[in-house]
């Protein structure tokens, strides 16, 4: 636990740090070649996706996906009692959108799942599967942002997920700025419903190898697809959005505040709109609030805390909060102790080994 003071000033730091991060950002975006829209012809797209998405059957844009037949598998390196393997396989996912297929099939990397997978060998194991961030998702990277050989000591089974158009999903050139998520909301909605697709194809592998529990756990961006899958996927056993966003437009108002920029109210509300289909916030929760539990940056300027807390009353689940922000994580170790005490209390890992 920090000082009242120490806390303070490790949420400012922090704060400070995501603030000057957003600008550069910024600034490097705007030197980027771009096709700029102004606003009613940005509302008038927005408006087109929305009735468009709008007309999709949303049973049919989260079918269950058949099983596995098949998928690549190589040894990584040996773990204590067990090993890390990575798994690759066909994502299989089609646009909901005729009019996306062509376009999105297009960047062939992103058809095939990459999953790394550190596995008990001795005995089968409850299994946490951990979701990246923005512009993230390189294995050895993620390993140490989720601290994977940690929970594996805890007992789990660790599977780092590579979401759509990142790290080996993304084409080379590509991989710096991900084609997902972006202005191109269409893109957006189909990337996320690829996203739970392969994401429950993942689940009932593990569940088929004889993982008693399965969850998730995902930071920022994949603290937003974390939520998603919870109003999808009944069977989880827990879902920890961890420092995440709940919304992409609310993100993209907060960030051009930051400059002084005001978004039009009817542009928020259709890019809502246009996202509706895959927004948690507006979908009912698939799991008991038991669950579920969110935590947050107390610093974050990135994905503020008010997404959290967003999320917390959405799926009446518990909010726990840690110094430090977004990039700059101070009491990182306190967030992830409080992590280890609720699986313990869920049931999911021994107490003891928390």
């Amino acid at each position: 636990m920090f000082r009242p003071l120490l806390r303070r000033t490790l949420v400012e730091a922090g704060a400070s740090f995501d603030v000057a991060v957003v600008r550069i950002a910024q600034e490097l975006a705007k030197r980027a070649p771009s096709r700029r829209q102004d606003v009613a012809e940005r509302l008038a797209y927005l408006q087109n996706v929305a009735r468009a998405y709008g007309e999709v059957d949303r049973s049919e844009f989260y079918a269950m996906p058949p099983k596995l037949e098949e998928h690549g598998q190589s040894r990584v390196r040996d773990l204590e009692r067990g090993e890390v393997l990575d798994l690759s396989w066909a994502s299989g996912w089609t646009c909901a959108r005729d009019d996306q297929r062509a376009r999105f099939n297009r960047w062939r990397e992103n058809n095939t799942v990459h999953v790394r997978w550190l596995r008990h060998r001795d005995r089968v194991a409850p299994t946490i599967v951990c979701i990246h961030g923005y512009r993230a998702g390189t294995f050895t990277f993620e390993e140490r942002a989720f601290g994977a050989e940690w929970l594996y000591r805890l007992g789990l089974d660790v599977a780092l997920f590579t979401l759509p158009f990142h790290a080996l999903r993304a084409p080379i050139h590509r991989r710096s700025t991900p084609l997902f998520p972006t202005a191109d909301v269409a893109r957006t909605n189909e990337a996320f419903g690829q996203a739970v697709w392969d994401l429950r194809r993942l689940i009932l592998l593990l569940r088929e190898r004889g993982a008693p529990h399965v969850g998730v756990m995902g930071m920022s961006l994949g603290g937003y697809t974390t939520s998603l899958l919870a109003t999808v996927e009944s069977t989880l056993d827990f879902a920890i959005p961890y420092i995440p966003l709940s919304d992409l437009t609310d993100v993209v108002v907060e960030h051009e505040a930051l400059r002084g920029t005001v978004v039009p109210h009817e542009l928020i509300e259709a890019g809502k709109q246009a996202m509706a289909l895959v927004r948690p916030l507006a979908r009912a929760p698939a799991i008991p609030s038991e669950r579920v539990m969110i935590v947050a940056a107390e610093g974050d300027r990135i994905t503020r805390t008010s997404h959290a807390k967003a999320l917390s009353e959405h799926f009446g689940a518990e909010l726990i909060t840690f110094p430090g922000a977004h990039l700059l994580q101070f009491g990182r170790r306190e967030a992830f102790a409080a992590i280890a005490k609720y699986l313990a209390r869920r049931g999911i890992i021994s107490p003891r080994k928390r």
